[in-house]
C-alpha cells in the first residue's frame, strides 16, 4: 500500500523580517517562511548539498509565548512555527512551481448554422451533468417553442429561457450572426468561505439536441466543448482545501459532527497564491520494526508576487540544483 502524506505551508505578503530564531531578537513574522538546513539555523543562499544533507521548512504562526531560559533571562514574544519532515536531498523525487492562474470554467457550443426554425415547432434541449456524483444521471431539460423563423431571433430566445431558470448550473449566450449557443459552467455557490465543508469543484456538462427536429443542422461536428474546464493554480479554494486536508495528518479529522475543534485556517480569501512543491522520500520504522520509505509532499503556497519569495527561492534553487539528482531552478 502506497503512504503519501504531506504539509501546507502558507506565506503572506511580506518581505523577509527574520535573522534568528529562538531568542530575544528572534523576529520571524507571522505567514513568513524560512529554509532551516540540517542543524536547522536559517540556511544562507548558495549553500549546496555538499554544505547540508537535509533541510526544513518553517512557517510563523500568529501565536507567540514566553519563557525562562537557562541563564535565568525572560525571553518573551518568540514565534511558534509550523516545521516540515525533514527533507532528505537523496530522497527529493520533484521540485517544481507554478504562478497563480484564474479558473476557467467550461463552455459547450452548438453551432445552428443551417437550422430554419419552424414556428410553433417545439425544440428541447438537454443538460448532462457530469460532475455530480450519483447512480443515476443528473440532468435538466429545457423546452422551446418557436416564435419565428428568425436563427438569430430564436437563438437569444433559448438562451433567455434558459438563463430566466434560477437553479440552472449554466449561462446560455447567443452571438447574433455567428449561428453559436454557448453554454458555459457557472461557478459553484457552495463553497464561499475558509471553513466551508465543500471542496472546490467546477460544473462538468454535455449538452443534447433532445429531438429530432434539428436535422437542417449543416455543420459538422454542430457541438462540441469549446473551452475545458481549468481549476487554475494557487487560488484561495484550492489552497483551503489543501490546508484542510493536511490537517488531517496534525489530528484534525472531524469535519461535520458537532461541536467542530480545529486550528483556524491561515487561507486568506480570495488572495492569489504561488505554489512551491517538493516531493521526497523519508526512511521510518514501521509498526512491526520494518525500516520503510514514506512518500512526503511540502507544499508552499505564498502571496503571488509576495517579496519573501525571492528569498525562498534564492536558497532552495542551488541546494536542488545541487542534490544527487539535479533539478533546475524555479521560478514563479
Amino acid at each position: 500500500m502506497q503512504k503519501i502524506v504531506g504539509k501546507v505551508f502558507i506565506g503572506k505578503d511580506i518581505d523577509r523580517t527574520v535573522t534568528t530564531l529562538g531568542g530575544a531578537s528572534d523576529n520571524l513574522a507571522e505567514g513568513e517562511i524560512v529554509v532551516l538546513d540540517k542543524n536547522k539555523n536559517i540556511m544562507s543562499a548558495g549553500a549546496t548539498y555538499a554544505d547540508t544533507d537535509c533541510i526544513y521548512i518553517i512557517e510563523g504562526l500568529s501565536t507567540t509565548y514566553d519563557y525562562v531560559n537557562e541563564a535565568g533571562t525572560s525571553v518573551t514574544d518568540v514565534r511558534e512555527f509550523l516545521i516540515s519532515d525533514k527533507i532528505d536531498g537523496a530522497g527529493v523525487s520533484e521540485y517544481s512551481g507554478q504562478s497563480y492562474s484564474a479558473p476557467i470554467e467550461m463552455v459547450y457550443s452548438i453551432d445552428l448554422t443551417g437550422w430554419t426554425p419552424v414556428v410553433g415547432t417545439e425544440y428541447i434541449f438537454k443538460i448532462v451533468y457530469k460532475d455530480v456524483a450519483s447512480s443515476h444521471q443528473f440532468s435538466k431539460t429545457y423546452h422551446y417553442i418557436a416564435t419565428s423563423a428568425t436563427l438569430d431571433t430564436e437563438g437569444a430566445a433559448i438562451a433567455a429561457l434558459i438563463n430566466a431558470d434560477v437553479n440552472r448550473r449554466v449561462n446560455a449566450t447567443y452571438t447574433a450572426s455567428t449561428d453559436v449557443l454557448a453554454f458555459t459552467g457557472r461557478s459553484y455557490g457552495d463553497n464561499e468561505n475558509v471553513n466551508s465543508i465543500n471542496e472546490y469543484g467546477q460544473i462538468i456538462f454535455e449538452v443534447f439536441l433532445f429531438s429530432d427536429n434539428f436535422n437542417t443542422l449543416s455543420t459538422s461536428p454542430y457541438r462540441y466543448v469549446s473551452v475545458n474546464a481549468s481549476q487554475g493554480s494557487g487560488t484561495w479554494r484550492l489552497v483551503r482545501d489543501e490546508e484542510k486536508w493536511s490537517q488531517g495528518y496534525e489530528g484534525q479529522t472531524n469535519r461535520i459532527h458537532f461541536p467542530i475543534i480545529g486550528p483556524d485556517f491561515r487561507t486568506v480569501k480570495n488572495e492569489t497564491y504561488d505554489t512551491i512543491l517538493i516531493r521526497h522520500k523519508n526512511w521510518f520504522t514501521s509498526a512491526d520494526g520494518r525500516e520503510e520509505q514514506v512518500d512526503i509532499t511540502t507544499k508552499m503556497f505564498i502571496v503571488e508576487n509576495a517579496l519573501q519569495t525571492i528569498d525562498v527561492l534564492a536558497v532552495l534553487n542551488p541546494w536542488m540544483e545541487s542534490l544527487p539528482k539535479s533539478f533546475s531552478n524555479v521560478s514563479v
